[in-house]
């Protein structure tokens, strides 16, 4: 009697909890407040943007060496900190020896467009791009390893020995810690 007595509590409490849901509702399923189901099928996702050949990235440069270049038409020879906005490190290179070397040095060396350093809307000055203040601290590191280092090497065969940016970068934005197995044999320094 005892286990009929039990046995019809467990059967009482189940019916009290499932009359108790069935008068509470059915559990809602939880809904986002502004379904994006509806614009996300009209619209397709946007293609992942391919990043420039290093061609095209030397086309864009040379376009826009060349407008600069054409905007200091008879300046070409004065200090850059003369006819440039914002110039800290170069002052006293001649213009059209900056533009050349921020096209050479930092363009080619690095494998950028004038945009990684500049900003889009060819405010040169502005100093609002990570990159431009990294390119800032780095000419700041090679002229200490020229200074401190370079010069001191007596043995070098060039005269006047100058780190750059290709030196390390070698046309890659981001260094490796690796290098490519050769295909053909390393060319040899003529002497």
């Amino acid at each position: 009697m005892r286990a009929w007595m039990v046995m019809s509590g467990v059967v009482l409490w189940s019916a009290i909890a499932c009359a108790r849901g069935a008068k509470e509702g059915a559990v809602q399923v939880a809904r986002p407040i502004a379904s994006t189901e509806g614009a996300a099928a009209a619209r397709p996702p946007a293609p992942r943007r391919v990043p420039p050949t290093p061609m095209k990235l030397d086309t864009l440069r040379r376009e826009a060496v060349a407008e600069v270049m054409a905007t200091i038409v008879g300046r070409e020879n004065e200090p850059a900190g003369t006819v440039f906005k914002n110039v800290k490190l170069h002052k006293t290179m001649p213009a059209k020896e900056f533009v050349t070397m921020m096209d050479e040095q930092f363009g080619r060396g690095l494998g950028f467009n004038c945009t990684s350093c500049h900003m889009d809307n060819k405010d040169y000055a502005s100093d609002a791009r990570k990159d431009k203040i990294i390119a800032m601290q780095m000419i700041k590191m090679q002229r200490a390893i020229d200074a401190k280092y370079i010069a001191k090497v007596k043995e070098l065969d060039d005269p006047r020995p100058k780190t750059t940016c290709v030196m390390c970068h070698r046309g890659a934005g981001h260094l490796t810690n690796e290098m490519d197995v050769p295909t053909a044999p390393v060319p040899q320094r003529k002497r």
